[in-house]
């Protein structure tokens, strides 16, 4: 099963992607322990690829995941790529994959898009109702780190 969530920031992309790693830590997502970029190359097409690894626990669930991003600073775009690592006892079979892109649409909007697939069908369940708010939550941090940046310009 897939969810797929779609969103146009009002801010460029230079601030959206500023504002992306700007986005942790933060209260509404206190249940990020860790995150920490591990590698990090300029590749041979002129594009950073990024490799972050990020730690999550909220009670007793807990997960590791390894984020793989590539920015395409010409093209205005970054794409990550998140895969399961490890998780709690409690999930053992907890899977899924998630993909991210934030690619600029003119000098004033980014859009913004969520693909969620390959989660496992019983923690996927549990996972949906949860999803939107998240999603939102996301996005609401990420505007607030954009207009502290064009408030400190």
């Amino acid at each position: 099963m897939k969810i797929h969530s779609e969103y146009t920031f009002n801010y460029n992309w230079e601030t959206v992607i500023k504002g992306f790693w700007r986005k942790y830590p933060c209260k509404e997502f206190d249940f990020i322990k860790f995150n920490q970029v591990v590698d990090m190359i300029l590749d041979d097409n002129n594009k950073i690829q990024i490799k972050r690894i990020v730690y999550a626990n909220k009670f007793t669930i807990w997960c590791l995941t390894l984020e793989q991003i590539t920015i395409d600073l010409e093209n205005r775009s970054m794409e990550m790529q998140t895969k399961l690592l490890k998780s709690c006892k409690l999930y053992p079979n907890l899977t899924g994959d998630e993909s991210i892109i934030y690619k600029a649409i003119d000098n004033q909007q980014t859009h913004y898009s969520k693909l969620l697939s390959n989660f496992h069908q019983t923690f996927l369940t549990k996972l949906i109702s949860q999803f939107n708010t998240s999603f939102k939550k996301g996005i609401e941090v990420v505007e607030d780190r954009c207009r502290e940046l064009q408030n400190n310009k």
